[in-house]
């Protein structure tokens, strides 16, 4: 994304313009900020799970398990068979949503073993 595209969608969050989750997804990465309670977790979970049934692939992760534990332990038989379908693809895009960086921080869980973790499942 350019900086001036950038400065368009910061200006459109202060309340001229509103946006989806079909403008969000076309990003490559996205960080979502807001206080607790607000429903992050919850939005995250709906559009893991409305892409899911559109046939793409699409995994909600919690960070602070990612951080303890491999990908592959973390998902359902579906999700590895979806995750493996698309490493085979090598042309597919998938979408990860990492939630929960506070709760991360509160079991002491490290945010670069997390990513590591992810980026080694998903390598290659």
């Amino acid at each position: 994304m350019s900086d001036v595209e950038m400065t368009s969608m910061l200006g459109q969050i202060g309340g001229r313009t509103a946006f989806g989750w079909d403008a969000l997804l076309k990003s490559q990465r996205v960080l979502i900020i807001s206080e607790a309670g607000a429903g992050k977790t919850y939005e995250c979970r709906a559009q893991q799970q409305a892409l899911w049934d559109q046939g793409v692939p699409a995994f909600y992760l919690e960070l602070a398990e990612l951080a303890n534990n491999s990908l592959r332990d973390l998902l359902s038989a579906a999700e590895e068979e979806r995750l493996n379908a698309w490493l085979s693809a090598q042309s597919d895009v998938a979408s990860f949503f990492l939630d929960s960086i506070d709760e991360l921080k509160l079991t002491l869980g490290s945010f670069e073993t997390a990513l590591r973790r992810l980026s080694k499942a998903i390598s290659g």
